[in-house]
């Protein structure tokens, strides 16, 4: 096994390396995460080579989980949002030579060989002649937590070989082709945090590239916050902190102005913001919709990056 450290990309760099080659690898953004559901995740990831981009101060705890896989630790001061954190881990990846990566939230559980099928019916797809820009299981909640399902936005009926083409796929469990990252593109680092996916799914679409969900595969997924059994039906935007409902209203806006959106997602996506407002002002706590209505000021504006101060 060879240790060592680099400055790369602005960022410290180190990693544990046991030289056995892969076409795919696994990355992973981390912000205050959960030990223990890591250390499940790194479980998961066995013997895999992981780039994990450590997007401000994370515990030693939380990197010592990482030990079951072969980590690359790319180290950043500060939280510079997800967005830059996601095309580190790209680049890194693309630098060393994988031809796909299989991007994951800090709180989603893989099972074990995950990566190994998709990296397959990937290259299938791609010895056929197809551009796939994303195979993705399907994202299913956790037993525990009560959390929401993931709502998909299918672009066209099941397929015969039981993939289904969608609009975007959420990141977690993507196994993103490196070849169509340089093709399409970085994500929207200055959307920080919010949209990414949704962004980055349309302009692969628009650039020839598809995106598909392999409905047969499952991971667990913590979307949004966790509500006891009595708060089963609270809506997302009820769960979520006022930093969260600003990016979430900034870069709804943000996405429908760009020109690769079909119309039917602003239409869609846009009146679901506004359904949402009027939920958050009903039965939100006092003061929740400043963080809303500065997002929606935000967005028209086009004034993106961090939050503003205040908003937490």
């Amino acid at each position: 096994m060879r240790r060592g450290s680099i400055n790369e990309g602005g960022y410290a760099m180190t990693w544990q390396d046991t030289s056995r080659p892969k076409q795919a690898c696994a990355a992973v953004v981390l912000y205050r995460p959960d030990e223990a559901i890591l250390a499940r995740q790194a479980e998961g990831l066995r013997g895999v080579p992981v780039f994990a981009f450590l997007n401000g101060p994370v515990s030693s705890e939380a990197i010592a989980a990482l030990a079951p896989t072969q980590h690359c630790l790319i180290e950043s001061q500060t939280n510079v949002g997800l967005g830059r954190g996601l095309n580190a881990v790209m680049d890194a990846a693309s630098r060393r030579g994988f031809s796909h990566v299989m991007l994951l939230d800090q709180d989603s559980e893989p099972p074990t060989g995950l990566i190994d099928i998709l990296l397959n019916r990937s290259v299938m797809l791609e010895q056929r002649g197809e551009k796939v820009a994303v195979l993705a299981p399907l994202l299913t909640p956790p037993q525990e937590g009560f959390y929401k399902p993931i709502r998909y936005e299918w672009r066209g009926a099941c397929r015969v070989d039981g993939l289904s083409p969608v609009e975007f796929a959420p990141t977690s469990g993507s196994l993103i082709n490196v070849r169509a990252y340089s093709d399409i593109g970085p994500f929207r680092d200055d959307f920080f945090i919010a949209g990414l996916d949704v962004e980055w799914g349309f302009r692969a679409w628009a650039r020839g590239w598809g995106s598909f969900i392999a409905t047969d595969l499952t991971i667990p997924h913590r979307w949004g916050e966790a509500v006891s059994q009595d708060e089963i039906g609270r809506p997302q935007i009820l769960r979520q902190t006022p930093v969260r409902n600003y990016y979430y209203a900034r870069n709804v806006i943000a996405v429908a102005k760009l020109r690769h959106v079909s119309t039917r997602w602003r239409i869609k996506s846009c009146a679901g913001l506004v359904a949402q407002t009027a939920l958050l002002a009903l039965r939100g706590p006092r003061g929740s919709l400043r963080a809303v209505r500065s997002g929606l000021f935000d967005g028209i504006k086009g004034r993106l990056g961090p939050a503003p101060e205040g908003i937490n």
